[in-house]
């Protein structure tokens, strides 16, 4: 089966310092990947480079079978990215920007569905008010009320369970089951995961690398292991090889 997303021998540089190096992966419709690595593994420069924000110096990303370099048009209507500080226009509302983003994307019939997310995430008695006003947490709620309403085909999230309360994660993650289930990939960075969380894929960075990937069967394959994994299990790992390559 065609990949959704498709990551092809993927390089970045900041200046002379490789950031990225040879990574390559793919994450089928309907898939949710969990892009794992300790701080500084090359998480959040991997997905700005998926969502078009950085150039990468070499390989290419195929969403939908379409290089987003040669569709960049297009992949911005089918792939939203929300960073650990989403970005919002000082002088606008809550409910401007949704209004902006409504209009942008030419959604009709939005009013209603957009209500509820904001009422959902705790946004809504707030709507009125700037996101400059707001909390990290309120920030990132009020950007994930946006994205959802677009309901992309992919869905980058970095880092989203630092700035989450857990009453907005339970939500979240349990949202995640209904949006796969009508075909959106969901791929989010994490150094972290909750217990009750099972991504139905790994990618492990380490140092800019992705030398671990795969499911969890998979994974507990080939690290022979008896049980669950453990993300202690697979960060370590991909030291160690990296270690060794080295």
């Amino acid at each position: 089966m065609t990949p959704l997303l498709l990551v092809q021998g993927l390089n970045y540089r900041y200046g002379f310092a490789p950031a990225l190096q040879d990574v390559s992966f793919a994450v089928a419709a309907g898939e949710l990947a969990a892009l794992v690595g300790r701080n500084g593994a090359g998480k959040s420069t991997l997905l700005r480079c998926i969502a078009g924000w950085t150039r990468a110096t070499a390989g290419d990303i195929l969403l939908q079978e379409r290089s987003i370099y040669q569709h960049e048009r297009w992949a911005r209507q089918h792939l939203v990215l929300i960073p650990d500080t989403p970005p919002f226009y000082d002088e606008l509302t809550a409910w401007e920007h949704v209004q902006l983003v409504a209009q942008l994307h030419r959604l009709i019939d939005w009013e209603d569905r957009a209500a509820e997310l904001l009422a959902t995430f705790g946004v809504w008695s707030n709507r009125e008010a700037t996101p400059a006003m707001f909390s990290r947490g309120m920030r990132y709620k009020l950007a994930l009320c946006l994205a959802l309403l677009l309901q992309p085909a992919l869905l980058l999230l970095d880092e989203p369970l630092g700035p989450l309360d857990p009453l907005s994660a339970d939500y979240l993650w349990n949202a995640f089951g209904r949006y796969r289930e009508q075909g959106m990939s969901i791929l989010f960075s994490s150094h972290q995961l909750p217990s009750d969380v099972h991504p139905d894929r790994y990618l492990v960075m380490e140092q800019g690398q992705m030398p671990l990937q795969g499911t969890p069967e998979t994974l507990t394959a080939e690290l022979a292991l008896d049980g669950n994994l453990s993300l202690n299990v697979l960060l370590q790992t991909a030291v160690n090889r990296i270690a060794r390559a080295s």
